[in-house]
């Protein structure tokens, strides 16, 4: 839509009617904007809040993978500072604002459900660790909402991108170590938990999926004959099957015993199949009675992994049993742990010095034995 405003100034002198300077025809087209604005018969202007919830409708009809956290994520750190905001008027520096807040932040932490404010942690941001892990979060919801706005541009329900598109994450966010539980911090793990969340422990060290894998499991995906487990939805969208060790074909067998083939393998202690966050308590629960670093659920899958790799697994069937579609994730991260030619070389041919002991005794320094002469 196009209308003529006036005629420049490059000839005749503006009279701020029909010849306009530049600041005029700028105040011009601005009230132009404003009156289209107020028009009966505009169309509702598109705000980030509705950009939101159109696109992750959307993808969830498409089939989007982890939408549960995708509107966790849109809740806690888009919706309360940029969701009455119009997309159209989303400038460069409104959204790095945006973005740099949310490392400045308090930790989001659990809330009850009737609590009447949320429940926020101070962040220590002069910990580089602490600081790190503020803008892998600030990373991944700067990609969600991208992704929304993205989405709005290539349906034609937004005119420009030039905003977000401009907009660059925070760099060297992804150096986190990965941790993981060795054989006997896995035991002492399954001697602090009981009943369900025991047996919700157990499968994801024995079989290294991820927590909505294992929520999405039925009784008729655990295969007796074969000894597999099979995942037929996982985060890339191949399925996949998991051969069993003895312990897992065992607690697999107990939990399917006599039951419907499309009940939920894995359920509360109630019955009730398990939800996000219905384990977190409990599990930080066992951590400490179990005397572990706090780790999370998805990090046993690391622990399955980094066992496989240690007892000589290679990296390309740890890759297909975790459902990766390649082993570069493999290699990132287990690679190390992975018996090499270069190390075993490295520690076979570089000094080996012996450091004479430290006498355990301390000594006067000289300077202070002369000032006491």
């Amino acid at each position: 839509m196009q209308i003529r405003l006036g005629t420049a100034d490059d000839v005749a002198g503006a009279d701020g009617a029909k010849i306009l300077m530049h600041e005029q025809a700028k105040d011009a087209a601005r009230a132009w904007v404003k009156s289209l604005r107020r028009t009966p018969d505009a169309k509702p202007a598109l705000t980030v809040a509705d950009a939101m919830e159109r696109y992750l409708t959307g993808r969830e009809a498409e089939g989007m993978k982890a939408v549960y956290d995708a509107r966790s994520r849109n809740r806690a750190h888009i919706l309360p500072t940029l969701g009455a905001a119009r997309v159209a008027d989303l400038s460069l520096e409104k959204l790095r604002r945006w973005r740099d807040a949310m490392v400045r932040a308090p930790k989001m932490v659990r809330t009850g459900r009737f609590a009447l404010k949320p429940n926020v942690r101070e962040v220590d941001i002069t910990d580089p660790e602490a600081l790190r892990r503020r803008r892998d979060t600030a990373n991944r919801t700067l990609t969600l909402l991208k992704a929304a706005l993205n989405w709005t541009y290539q349906h034609q329900l937004t005119e420009n991108d030039r905003a977000w598109r401009l907009l660059k994450p925070f760099k060297d966010t992804g150096a986190a170590r990965v941790r993981f539980l060795d054989t006997s911090e896995q035991q002492r793990l399954l001697n602090t938990t009981e009943g369900a969340l025991r047996d919700l422990v157990a499968a994801a060290l024995m079989t290294g999926a991820r927590f909505g894998e294992l929520a999405r499991l039925t009784v008729r995906d655990f295969d007796r004959a074969n000894g597999t487990v099979f995942i037929e939805r996982s985060k890339n969208g191949r399925a996949r099957h998991v051969p069993l060790t003895s312990g897992g074909a065992a607690l697999f067998e107990r939990l399917s015993a006599g039951r419907a083939p499309k009940a939920a393998l894995l359920t509360r202690d109630d019955g009730e199949p398990w939800k996000p966050a219905q384990y977190q308590r409990p599990f930080k629960g066992a951590l400490a009675r179990a005397k572990l670093e706090s780790i999370t659920l998805h990090e046993l899958r690391h622990s399955y992994a980094s066992a496989m790799v240690r007892n000589g697994a290679p990296l390309i069937v740890v890759a297909e049993a975790l459902g990766h579609s390649g082993t570069r994730m493999a290699e990132k991260h287990y690679a190390h742990l992975a018996p090499s030619f270069v190390a075993d070389t490295i520690r076979r041919t570089a000094p080996d010095l012996d450091l004479p002991q430290s006498n355990l005794k301390r000594t006067t320094p000289p300077s202070l034995a002369r000032a006491d002469r």
